[in-house]
């Protein structure tokens, strides 16, 4: 039976929103003990003094998808659960996809992609609404999906702009009867648009589903984000069940053939080509004139862009409210491309808004990194400090921690955080000083 034994950090607890100095008894994948013990001497023992030790950090909106190099970047900055297939995009056979996740760096849950329904069911333009009969394919392939273990249902009219509301509303039918969360890319109509958070709204009050409101720094992050989150306690003292994720960064990315790059989506959304930056490709770190944009659209639509058009000052509201979860948004990318949210969000988080700012309590900003993800979908055994509980843990220095990741043409988008002292993956200690040790103890969650 394995053991460790994680001596002499300061505990803290999310359930209970308290801290104490205490040790940690990891046995067999799950915590055996918290509190003042003897370490057994068949332990490995791991010296947390002067460190925090708490629940492994839940990524709730990700697009790791089995890609093992971000997953192992995933890794290094403490998270050790992934939520994937959002914003609409997924792989379409999760039965198949959990079988060949045999073992990551971490654990995967996954949600079905409303954008790989519409194209199962033969809607293949992005702004043409599915009929009446590729809608039921959609619901038949969307419960084949929950069947085989999807944690919820992602919905995309961001990319996928003239998807309708009967649609959508017939997919979150089907996954409040499922008891599913349901996540939405909100749709981009215009710079400061908030009827795409009233549909998200809508959606969630006359379906009865749990709504988690994707990245809400790059939908709403533009000055527009106090009446967007006042909206969204509106619809909560109206019972709708609705929470969102949201990352550490202003500036959000996607690939440049994507719909949100038609001229038009753009005009409306105040996008200039001088807000744009390549960040993968063979013009990588270049900010696109007029004819590098039209030539990437056309003959190199996959290659990613970011976009800078937000707000710092919201990043920190928006981080502030209680219903927020911290999110990568990270991607699949090889080596020295990417935004640098794929490497440095969690320590970001934690650098910025409690070491350095003070917005939030250690355990605050814990509890939004572990214990809420957690409930929202539904892993009653993470996010928690409790005996009987998965053991997977962060060791991490409060005096340290933070990014080290920028972007391309300004630093390296996957420079390891510092301050991460060790994360434990059930029970097995899958890094430890900003390097991975080898250890693939992830396994896919099935939900």
């Amino acid at each position: 039976m394995s053991k460790l034994f994680i001596s002499g950090g300061m505990v803290i607890d999310p359930e209970r929103m308290c801290s104490m100095r205490a040790d940690v008894l990891v046995q067999d994948g799950r915590i055996a003990a918290v509190g003042s013990l003897c370490a057994p001497e068949d332990a490995e023992v791991l010296d947390a003094l002067g460190c925090i030790v708490c629940p492994g950090f839940i990524d709730p909106h990700g697009h790791i998808d089995g890609h093992v190099y971000t997953g192992e970047l995933s890794l290094l900055q403490g998270i050790t659960t992934t939520i994937g297939g959002n914003c609409g995009f997924s792989p379409l056979d999760l039965a198949r996809f959990f079988d060949e996740q045999k073992a990551f760096p971490i654990h995967q849950a996954e949600m079905i992609g409303m954008c790989a329904l519409r194209t199962a069911a033969g809607v293949s333009d992005p702004f043409v609404p599915a009929n009446e009969a590729q809608i039921d394919r959609m619901v038949q392939l969307c419960e084949a999906a929950f069947r085989n273990g999807a944690a919820g249902v992602s919905l995309g009219p961001a990319y996928t702009p003239g998807s309708s509301i009967m649609e959508m509303q017939a997919l979150c039918r089907l996954a409040k009867a499922y008891g599913k969360p349901v996540s939405i890319d909100t749709r981009m109509n215009s710079m400061t648009d908030l009827d795409s958070l009233q549909e998200a709204i809508d959606l969630a009050a006359h379906s009865g589903c749990r709504m988690i409101v994707s990245h809400f720094v790059y939908q709403y992050g533009v000055g527009v984000e106090d009446e967007a989150m006042a909206m969204v306690d509106r619809a909560r003292g109206m019972g709708v069940d609705i929470v969102f994720d949201s990352g550490m960064y202003k500036d959000w990315c996607s690939s440049i053939g994507a719909a949100l790059f038609e001229p038009g989506i753009m005009r409306a959304n105040g996008i200039e080509l001088y807000h744009l930056r390549m960040i993968t490709g063979d013009h990588i770190g270049v900010v696109p004139d007029e004819e590098l944009y039209l030539h990437l659209r056309e003959h190199h639509p996959a290659d990613a862009v970011v976009v800078n058009t937000g707000s710092q000052r919201a990043v920190y509201a928006i981080h502030r409210h209680a219903c927020a979860m911290v999110s990568t948004d990270t991607g699949a990318y090889r080596p020295g491309e990417g935004h640098p949210q794929i490497a440095g969000s969690f320590p970001r988080y934690f650098r910025e808004m409690v070491r350095e700012r003070a917005e939030l309590s250690w355990e605050e900003a814990v509890r939004h990194a572990t214990l809420l993800p957690a409930q929202v979908f539904g892993l009653h055994k993470k996010g928690r400090m409790q005996p009987g509980c998965d053991a997977d843990l962060v060791v991490l220095d409060p005096g340290m921690i933070g990014d080290r990741a920028d972007f391309p043409g300004l630093g390296k988008p996957n420079a390891a955080p510092e301050g991460i002292r060790a994360v434990i993956v059930g029970g097995e200690i899958a890094a430890k000083d900003g390097r991975a040790t080898g250890v693939m103890a992830g396994r896919a969650l099935r939900q």
